[in-house]
């Protein structure tokens, strides 16, 4: 037991670098999300860059001769978010570039309800800007704005609509954090503040209709926070602990983590949970899987039972059969049972069939040449002790399947290949089958779920396989701590 406890415990450590190592290869090798791109993929030494984003446009935009269309639209998209850092700063600033910044501001100035016309001259348009600065700075606290949308939550009027209206994206935080809801009742809650949202953002398809229904509100819910969890970095700041925690967080590893939290191990490209489609495919990967090992034990048990008997011909017709299946694999049978059935061929049971045609020759060949302890030698020595036969062919099947269980560890990953190849073929909707078009069109989400799963899965087949062989036969512990693998 204190092995099987061990095993247990290590699992999870091995599980965390399995998902980084994985997740450092497959974001590496696919193409990124153009809203992560920039984002570091594991550690960001600068978490909240809005304050760095606002001061570089600012002074590209102010230092300046001609257009800076890049800046401008950064500094359009940071919002309100920027304003504590740009206009404090635009006194320092030289009169044209003071002028070139607010205009650039203008988009912003619309989304918070100014009036401001084009025709303006520059100097009252900044002076515009300074006397909201100066009426509205204290405004721009996390408290207040947390504050503005609770009370916007609560009760829609025309004055709190425009409180959080001219906060614009300083308000994005605690709007989405606000946003999902509690029951059918919150739906009018949830869609004031996604409109809201997707009025400052620019993001209208984010919007909920209004003859939607509560499943559709939390979906939109569950979108704005997958998307504030990829663009927060361009809108925060952060200090003390809130700043390393972020270092962590902001980054592509974070924000998946967060999504697979939140979204049942992410969403695959349809919009579907993964774990939803998880589950589908495993109803027909795991019993293809599953005959597989059915296969491999029949063969083991045959041959155990044969070498016992004493049986030559019988050996000798297993070592025939399992010549003969490693001779014809299974992928050709397969492939000629789709070529002679058509679509008839597309049938659960004949891919079960195949699978047990597969599993079979990982343990006929052992099993036809026999074990000490389980072959001739065995069974004579317990005739001569006066067990019963049936009790000696009981004993071989036991010892048998301990020996299979002990080979199986470095069989498990044929047998699972050889499920998804099976179902592939077949045009079974399995594991396989989904694994192969997320890497035609690459979906991430769904790669890391299935190496995750496998890692796991492999991990507690070892465990189990552990415990299971010593419970077959206590000989295997015995080997396993003279080799140094128990205590």
């Amino acid at each position: 037991m204190r092995l099987v406890l061990r095993r247990l415990l290590w699992l999870g450590p091995t599980l965390l670098a399995i998902t980084l190592l994985s997740f450092g290869i497959l974001s590496s090798a696919l193409p990124a999300d153009s809203e992560l791109a920039d984002l570091p993929l594991f550690f960001n030494p600068e978490p909240g860059a809005v304050e760095r984003l606002a001061t570089q446009a600012l002074h590209q935009i102010a230092s300046s001769d001609g257009q800076q269309p890049e800046a401008e639209r950064l500094l359009a998209r940071l919002g309100g978010a920027a304003l504590p850092y740009v206009l404090p700063a635009l006194d320092a600033q030289s009169p044209e570039g003071r002028a070139r910044v607010v205009r650039a501001l203008r988009p912003v100035g619309v989304r918070m309800g100014f009036e401001l016309d084009e025709h303006w001259d520059a100097s009252r348009e900044v002076l515009s800007w300074t006397r909201f600065w100066e009426e509205h700075a204290i405004d721009y606290r996390p408290s207040v704005a947390r504050r503005a949308v609770l009370r916007l939550a609560q009760r829609s009027t025309q004055l709190r609509d425009t409180e959080v209206r001219q906060l614009d994206t300083y308000a994005l935080d605690e709007l989405i954090a606000q946003m999902p809801p509690e029951g059918a009742f919150d739906l009018e809650r949830t869609r004031r503040l996604a409109q809201l949202a997707a009025d400052i953002t620019g993001q209208p398809q984010l919007a909920i209709p209004a003859d939607a229904d509560i499943a559709r509100a939390e979906a939109v819910a569950s979108a704005w926070q997958d998307w504030w969890a990829r663009q927060r970095s361009h809108y925060k700041t952060y200090s003390g602990t809130e700043r390393v925690a972020a270092m962590l967080r902001d980054t592509r590893y974070g924000g998946w983590v967060a999504q697979a939290v939140r979204r049942k191990l992410g969403l695959v490209h349809a919009g579907r949970p993964v774990w939803d489609v998880l589950c589908e495919a495993s109803r027909v990967t795991l019993p293809l899987f599953t005959c597989g090992l059915l296969g491999a034990w029949l063969g083991a048990v045959s041959g155990g039972v044969l070498a016992s008997l004493e049986s030559a011909r019988g050996a000798r017709v297993l070592r025939r059969i399992a010549v003969l299946s490693s001779a014809l694999p299974v992928l050709v049978l397969a492939v000629l049972a789709l070529r002679w059935l058509g679509a008839g061929a597309r049938q659960l049971w004949l891919g079960a069939f195949l699978m047990l045609l597969a599993g079979a020759p990982l343990a006929l060949s052992e099993g036809a040449r026999g074990e000490p302890g389980s072959g001739v030698g065995f069974s004579r020595t317990l005739a001569s002790l006066g067990v019963a036969p049936w009790r000696a062919g009981l004993t071989s099947v036991r010892l048998s399947s301990a020996r299979l269980v002990v080979q199986l560890g470095a069989h498990l990953s044929n047998l699972l290949t050889l499920s998804c190849v099976v179902e592939y073929v077949l045009g079974l909707p399995g594991l396989g089958t989904e694994t192969i078009a997320a890497l035609q069109h690459p979906d991430l989400n769904w790669l890391m779920a299935i190496t995750v799963g496998a890692a796991l899965f492999a991990g507690l087949s070892h465990v189990f396989g552990e415990w299971l062989s010593n419970l077959l036969d206590p000989r295997w512990l015995n080997a396993a701590a003279g080799a140094g693998g128990a205590e």
